[in-house]
């Protein structure tokens, strides 16, 4: 099941990731907040970057090089092998817990989880 769902989440990815390149401009929610796509315009993928540096370079390496300062930490660039972007904004969105028990719950809101997530697509590094 768990091959299964890292398959299918690579999958997603990959079409999320060809979908931006497509549509790099489009915004990432809908007016009711459905999400509809990770936009990909420089702003919002440096405002990704600095949630990334105060919220998760104390354990996750945070650029497309580097080792995490946690060894049980991976790097963000290899996140999205294990979760499908979408999802995982969505969970964001809805304040699940994600990941394991010592990671904190973050409330990031709408427009940090967009920018979070553009960042993580933008240093995201082919499955390993």
């Amino acid at each position: 099941m768990r091959r299964f769902r890292r398959n299918s989440a690579r999958l997603m990815a990959a079409c999320l990731v060809m979908g931006v390149a497509a549509c790099s401009q489009e915004r990432a929610t809908t007016d009711n907040g459905e999400p509809v796509g990770i936009p990909a315009d420089a702003g919002l993928i440096a405002d990704g970057r600095a949630i990334a540096e105060a919220q998760c370079a104390g354990c996750h390496a945070i650029a497309k090089t580097g080792e995490s300062p946690r060894t049980d930490a991976p790097p963000l660039r290899h996140v999205l092998d294990d979760y499908a972007p979408e999802a995982l904004a969505q969970d964001f969105r809805e304040h699940i817990h994600v990941g394991h028990a010592d990671m904190p719950d973050f409330d990031f809101g709408t427009r940090g989880t967009d920018a979070l997530l553009a960042y993580l697509v933008s240093i995201r590094e082919p499955a390993r």
